[in-house]
């Protein structure tokens, strides 16, 4: 399964630009309005200030992506940052797309995240999101499909959203180096 998981990472992050014609890059200021404006439509999002938003962007900017078209239209974005509890983790704030574009965009960021930890070394993700959504059951999909693993509810979020922490432990088999060697035969 974890070689499966390295192999669906890269057929996601090749396949995916040719059929759609979108990239992720890094959040630059000309993002700051759309994603100020898509955070507003969603009605558990906080919506950041760009003060917040070049903060993250200017210090995380391997964690803080958009997903753009060709033309130039912007798709989702994602707001995260390494965390220290738990340590050689990633925190995601927001991920945000429209409506048509969440499943896209969720899939494919969890390529780009898959790509992230191999880099960073990271052993877990973790997010917020109510119990019983649909965006949850997407996630815990996605974690099999790219991570092999589940999210694990960790406790709920004092702010009053009816939301909760879940983590992705991520197994060390399924990341980085260790993939790439299983990819090419070696051990």
């Amino acid at each position: 399964m974890n070689q499966m998981c390295w192999e669906s990472s890269e057929t996601m992050k090749k396949a995916v630009p040719t059929l759609f014609n979108t990239h992720i890059r890094p959040i630059e200021p000309k993002d700051f309005a759309f994603i100020r404006s898509l955070a507003a439509r969603l009605p558990t999002f906080t919506v950041p200030s760009e003060y917040v938003l070049w903060f993250l962007t200017r210090f995380h900017p391997e964690y803080c992506r958009v997903i753009e078209e060709e033309s130039g239209n912007r798709k989702a974005y994602l707001l995260a940052m390494p965390s220290s509890e738990p340590q050689n983790g990633i925190a995601i704030w927001q991920v945000a797309a429209a409506v048509s574009d969440h499943s896209f965009a969720l899939e494919y960021f969890a390529a780009y995240l898959r790509d992230l930890v191999g880099r960073s070394s990271a052993t877990s993700i973790s997010f917020t999101t109510q119990k019983a959504s649909a965006s949850l059951r997407l996630i815990r999909s996605l974690a099999k499909q790219f991570f092999d693993c589940d999210a694990i509810q960790v406790d709920s979020v004092p702010a009053g959203q009816n939301e909760f922490e879940f983590r992705l432990s991520i197994a060390s088999a399924c990341v980085g180096d260790e993939a790439a060697k299983k990819m090419d035969g070696t051990k």
